[in-house]
């Protein structure tokens, strides 16, 4: 294993230029695997087509996608066919297409890969259409079931149980999380320093009496919670007993408010959160400024998008109405990954949060506003429009406001802050291929909230009732 103190001299070794072009060469064989996932692919041509010799090209291969070439493509295959029998299609036929001469075949080379057989796996999961792998747009390596369990020997657990983490409420398979039996879960990252920023906001939580999802140490050192297995770093955590939240939950709860219960409850559970990382070193925290975040990039990176079509005198309307408030605006360190799934419920009641690898020194009324606005898109599909959802943004706001006191420029800023928030996912979204659904989603709320901004503005009267 080789920890987190020594991935400054890895990064030395090899140079910003010379993995920029170890990445592009590498880049061309994924596409030419993806092309030719029916046919027979040898070690050499991937080798040739990249221009080294098959042994430095295996080794390079294994350090930037964090697995061998072999590997690689028949995880791959493995992903194609079993979207196509969830299709359709028979799994004899698939198995035969994609190179797996017999049933028996394909089924343990599936079982080492997904843990479980295909039939079992159609039963929990329904397969999205596999996306070409784009290294440059990743800002991630590929995880897999066996790469977690190589992570695994650090704590001496690689012969645990392992599964994908299903996300109910928006349909997801965790790209990077994995259970291990039913007491922990194994985060894996490419970047050490997010890892980090979990494992000490989770301590620090878990030391205030909430809950969190605390690491372990690695078998041999108190003192290391950071693993490393290739290219990919990992942290084991203890499994917060409980169930992730739904924001459908908080939908079907309106009206039936209760101190422990609804959406001004999650707001309020947001507001005691921030209360205790505001007395935290943050330290150890990247800041990131909001709003030149979204002149510089989100915005322009929206406005490009015809069919988007936002109105022509937006953009100055943004920099004068938030322009003037920014700077006014109080600033912490912030969770900033405020989707339902990440908070943890038991017996029906909220009662801590996880995933803290994107947290960060920002607006403190981000968190409340992302909280609201992903329970929104999350639920577009299923029914809830954006008139019906305002009621609910202002129940969590009010919520948070009584924990955190809203200043006046925060209940003026609230609409632009929602509206960055969205900014933001739909230039995220659109620049990659697999996610595609989401873009339009998100570009869907973006329009109508540019259109229902003032419904969004917070009064005293809805921001505060008692």
């Amino acid at each position: 294993m080789i920890y987190y103190k020594k991935l400054q001299n890895l990064i030395r070794k090899e140079g910003i230029p010379a993995m920029k072009e170890t990445l592009a060469r590498i880049q061309q064989t994924l596409d030419y695997i993806e092309d030719n996932l029916k046919t027979e692919i040898s070690p050499q041509e991937l080798s040739a087509l990249a221009g080294f010799s098959p042994c430095h090209y295996s080794h390079l291969f294994t350090k930037t996608v964090g697995m061998a070439p072999g590997q690689y493509v028949n995880s791959r295959r493995l992903c194609r066919a079993i979207y196509e029998i969830g299709k359709g299609k028979s799994v004899l036929d698939a198995a035969l297409e994609y190179g797996y001469e017999t049933h028996a075949g394909f089924y343990r080379a599936f079982y080492r890969e997904y843990g479980c057989s295909p039939t079992a796996y159609l039963k929990r999961h329904r397969p999205a259409e596999p996306y070409r792998i784009r290294l440059d747009q990743e800002g991630k390596l590929l995880f897999s079931i066996r790469n977690a369990r190589k992570m695994l020997a650090a704590w001496g657990m690689d012969k645990c149980e392992i599964r994908d983490i299903y996300y109910e409420g928006s349909g997801q398979v965790s790209e990077h999380d994995f259970q291990v039996g039913e007491e922990w879960v194994l985060k894996l990252s490419p970047s050490p320093g997010r890892l980090s920023r979990h494992a000490e906001l989770s301590m620090a939580l878990d030391g205030e009496g909430m809950a969190a999802a605390v690491p372990m140490p690695v078998t041999g050192d108190e003192q290391e919670y950071l693993a490393q297995e290739g290219a990919l770093f990992g942290i084991l955590c203890k499994r917060i007993q409980g169930e992730r939240m739904d924001g459908k939950m908080l939908l079907e709860q309106s009206g039936k408010e209760t101190e422990n219960h609804g959406a001004c409850a999650f707001g309020g559970l947001i507001g005691r959160l921030h209360e205790i990382l505001a007395r935290l070193d943050c330290s150890f925290c990247e800041e990131s400024n909001l709003y030149d975040e979204v002149l510089s990039w989100a915005l322009p990176a929206v406005q490009e998008k015809k069919e988007i079509s936002l109105p022509e005198n937006f953009a100055a309307e943004y920099i004068g109405g938030f322009g003037s408030l920014y700077r006014k605006l109080p600033r912490q360190l912030i969770h900033r990954d405020m989707n339902p799934c990440h908070v943890i419920c038991r017996g029906g009641e909220m009662a801590g949060f996880t995933d803290f690898e994107l947290s960060q020194i920002n607006l403190r009324l981000f968190d409340p506003c992302y909280a609201a606005t992903g329970i929104l898109t999350e639920n577009l599909e299923k029914g809830l429009t954006v008139a019906g959802w305002i009621p609910l943004y202002h129940d969590i706001l009010r919520g948070y406001d009584r924990e955190a006191h809203l200043i006046a420029e925060e209940r003026k800023a609230a609409p632009w802050v929602v509206l960055s928030i969205q900014l933001i996912c739909t230039a995220y979204f659109s620049e990659k291929e697999k996610y595609a659904r989401l873009a339009k989603i998100n570009a869907t709320v973006l329009r109508e909230l540019v259109h229902r901004r003032e419904q969004l503005i917070l009064t005293e009267k809805n921001g505060n009732e008692d």
